[in-house]
């Protein structure tokens, strides 16, 4: 049977107050984790040098539990040598003296944005006069660009991304004001043309909650004819066993889902619902937006998604929320809009 445990690894401290910085240090992120993490997923601190546990303790102790499939976890930032060497070192020997148990190295911490803001953070508490003023009065017409101009400026290196899809993930980025969301927006490969194929046809668009529909933006509703339905407005009144209201709404719907956009950023159980009517039903919806928030089954739901044929948009985690699936569904509609007028320009011009 396979046993998981981590070792989330410092450089550890020979000075006292350093020492004990280190211990509180691991011993908060070893706390976190534990709610993030599976929980059945044994999580200990550990030190390169100075502190104890030291890595071979760390590891001797998850093993002795009867763990045997170990991740080190470096809280480095740098790839210096103990990433690159001593650490590699210590697993060959662990390697050697327990053949039977795996062990793997995660990515030290590296360049994160996030690092960018929290030293923006640290250098204007003490000097406040550096801090970023505000802006000169904008026009509300310069505000929006603007405001994407800045986002393009401090996204972080993505994956390969397509200009369409790159133009949801800055919405995202902008609704929420968090740029380091845009790493865990994902994309199944069909997402965008099966929507803006969907959207053509004027297929309904069915939200989980009333707060999703709410944020879909009626002008762009206006451009494509499209439908907005929030599931709970037709659902029948009575549930079925121990569902949910947003869960039964879903299974309500039956083959209503099919060739529909289908927006979640609330009910982690909608989205369950809604994939056992892909698994058991047959349902073949044109997009699934899963955007549930939250840290009950969030995180599963969204994982379970993706592993799915459907095509998708979703964010991985605990984030997401009613304001960024409705902000994914307006996206959509002005990449539509936007192919559209670009085709028609085409055509004007041929026929010029």
């Amino acid at each position: 049977m396979e046993r998981n445990g981590v070792i989330v690894l410092a450089h550890g401290s020979r000075g006292e107050l350093g020492a004990q910085a280190v211990n509180d240090a691991l011993e908060r992120i070893s706390r976190g984790l534990k709610v993030l993490l599976s929980p059945d997923v044994e999580i200990v601190g550990g030190a390169m040098q100075f502190n104890h546990p030291d890595l071979e303790e760390a590891a001797e102790s998850l093993i002795e539990k009867g763990v045997n499939n170990i991740t080190i976890a470096p809280y480095f930032l740098f790839p210096g040598r103990h990433v690159m060497e001593g650490i590699p070192e210590i697993i060959t020997r662990l390697n050697a003296i327990h053949p039977e148990v795996s062990f793997a190295l995660a990515d030290n911490l590296g360049l994160d944005e996030s690092f960018v803001e929290l030293m923006a953070r640290r250098i204007t508490r003490i000097c406040p006069d550096i801090a970023l003023k505000s802006r000169p009065s904008l026009r509300p017409e310069e505000i929006e660009p603007l405001s994407m101009e800045i986002i393009r400026q401090i996204l972080p290196p993505l994956p390969a991304l397509s200009p369409e899809e790159l133009t949801v993930v800055k919405r995202i980025v902008h609704t929420c004001g968090d740029v380091q969301i845009a790493r865990l927006v994902k994309f199944s490969p069909s997402a965008i043309s099966s929507a803006v194929a969907a959207i053509d046809r004027g297929s309904p668009i069915f939200t989980d909650v009333r707060m999703v529909a709410s944020g879909i933006s009626r002008r762009f509703l206006d451009t494509c004819g499209c439908p907005v339905i929030c599931s709970l407005d037709v659902a029948s009144s009575k549930r079925e066993g121990k569902v949910t209201r947003t869960a039964q709404a879903i299974y309500d719907l039956g083959t209503k889902l099919n060739g529909a956009i289908i927006a979640i950023g609330n009910a982690p159980t909608a989205l369950f619902a809604l994939l056992d009517m892909v698994d058991n039903g047959g349902i073949e919806p044109a997009l699934v937006i899963g955007m549930p928030v939250g840290f009950v089954r969030a995180a599963e739901s969204k994982a379970e998604l993706v592993s799915r044929s459907v095509p998708y948009i979703t964010i991985e985690g605990t984030r997401g929320g009613s304001a960024l699936a409705a902000t994914t569904v307006n996206a959509l509609i002005g990449i539509y809009d936007k192919q559209r007028k670009s085709a028609s320009q085409v055509v004007i011009n041929q026929n010029q």
